[in-house]
């Protein structure tokens, strides 16, 4: 039976309890380093436990941890950077950015340090840089355009603040004059 639905567990550390429960009903088959099949269930099972997985072999399934380094990020990137197909690309770029938002500080050193940037990392935060600099210039026109405002206000009340010492003067004269 063909299906194209696995259902992923996806663990830092090997879920041992979880496993041995597993076993007690289920086939569990280790198929690879960090990869454990379970075989008889309703869907396709596998748990997938990154600190097990071969760093060079599986770049992309390694990726998907809270705990990622500098080095693990640069290689993902690359790999991204290697990819050809736009399709591809479009799917390893929701990875990407899954993985940049749950290890932001890795990713925010690496643009941050902007010589080691990757050309994929590149172009997915320029888009989002562009957006941002067109917001912001949004705002500095209404920003300018509120100071503006003021300023204008501002020149109103001058005048009247005149008007009123031009009027208390004519009243202090007449005052005087009686």
């Amino acid at each position: 039976m063909d299906t194209d639905i696995t259902v992923s567990l996806i663990r830092e550390q090997k879920p041992v309890k979880l496993l041995g429960q597993l076993e007690k009903k289920y086939q569990v088959r280790r198929e690879g380093n960090g990869i454990y099949r379970i075989y008889g269930m309703i869907f396709p099972m596998q748990v997938i436990v990154t600190k097990e997985l071969e760093e060079n072999r599986h770049v992309w399934l390694k990726a998907l941890t809270r705990s990622m380094d500098i080095s693990q990020a640069e290689r993902l990137l690359d790999s991204y950077d290697r990819l050809e197909g736009e399709k591809e690309r479009e799917k390893a770029g929701v990875v990407v950015n899954l993985v940049s938002d749950i290890n932001n500080e890795i990713f925010e050193k690496i643009v941050i340090g902007g010589d080691r940037m990757s050309e994929a990392l590149k172009r997915m935060v320029l888009p989002e840089l562009g957006e941002l600099k067109n917001l912001l210039a949004d705002k500095d026109a209404e920003l300018a355009d509120k100071d503006a405002e003021i300023a204008d206000k501002n020149a109103k009340l001058a005048d009247k603040d005149a008007e009123i010492a031009a009027l208390k003067r004519m009243l202090a004269e007449r005052d005087t004059d009686r």
